[in-house]
């Protein structure tokens, strides 16, 4: 994912959000915020299991010989399917898990890209995490105070909605302009405003 993020395009967008306000604004791009491995070894066994009552009731002979090899090779192949596949884990998850391993993944971020290290407290975090399909929005103390709590839920909910799965650098971009335009009224750029954080995104 890293060589087709477009860098530039983000850097762009992080510059200009920051003239308009004293927000610091700190980009993240992830192909996936979890490990899902138990999503992977359910689907593995899933499968083993379906292939099991074949077997069992089929009406084909099964060479008893060779079935134990057969599943453990379409178990491996399983598992490898649903770890390449992010459809496969987008199936089985939960609409709560994917969102609380991407909140998770954005607080981590969070504190590990030093958000929370700014003069006034105003470091912003926006991780755009593909395999979850969900934009999180993390602000630092001061922003919080500097917003309404439900007119911020709301706008980081419409830059959710915003997000459709596919080009997570525009998306990255758009929501830091967004961003930017929605922080400059209640946290507007100070005279002895320096860029504290990087504007280059992480990308993994």
């Amino acid at each position: 994912m890293g060589r087709d993020a477009d860098v530039d395009q983000i850097v762009a967008a992080v510059e200009a959000a920051e003239k308009q306000t004293s927000a610091e604004f700190v980009v993240a791009l992830e192909p996936q915020s979890g490990s899902y491995r138990d999503i992977d070894v359910l689907f593995a066994a899933g499968l083993n299991f379906v292939l099991l009552l074949l077997a069992i009731f089929s009406p084909v002979t099964v060479d008893q010989q060779w079935f134990p090899l057969n599943q453990a090779i379409l178990f491996g192949l399983a598992w490898g399917f649903s770890a390449h596949t992010p459809y496969v884990r987008r199936i089985f998850c939960s609409a709560e898990r994917l969102e609380q391993q991407a909140i998770e993944k954005a607080q981590l971020l969070f504190h590990d890209q030093e958000v929370s290290q700014t003069r006034g407290r105003t470091g912003v975090m926006v991780l755009v995490s593909q395999l979850e399909r969900r934009v999180v929005v993390a602000a630092d103390s001061g922003v919080m105070r500097a917003v309404e709590a439900d007119e911020w839920e709301a706008f980081t909910a419409k830059i959710q909605m915003a997000y459709d799965g596919k080009d997570l650098s525009a998306t990255a971009a758009k929501s830091v302009q967004d961003l930017g335009d929605f922080l400059a009224e209640p946290l507007p750029v100070s005279e002895d405003d320096i860029d504290e954080l990087s504007n280059v995104p992480t990308l993994h």
